[in-house]
């Protein structure tokens, strides 16, 4: 009889795994990652301090064009 904690998975001995309820996209808002190198997120800050807003607002009215583009109705943004 196996003692390890693989040896009790095989016989049956674990437990089944405990199911969480889904809790991704519940908020009212959502936090993504963007990645980008070390360069590219300055360059982009920057834009972002010259034009007197946010990352985030440039990255909206980005989406929101490209979705224009593609006869989609933009992002709300708010």
């Amino acid at each position: 009889m196996a003692t390890g904690s693989l040896g009790k998975f095989v016989s049956g001995g674990a437990q089944p795994p405990t199911i969480l309820p889904a809790t991704r996209g519940k908020n009212l808002r959502v936090g993504i990652a963007v990645r980008l190198t070390h360069e590219d997120w300055h360059r982009a800050t920057e834009l972002a301090m010259r034009e007197k807003t946010s990352l985030q607002r440039l990255l909206v009215a980005g989406l929101s064009e490209l979705m224009r583009l593609r006869g989609l109705p933009p992002l709300s943004g708010s």
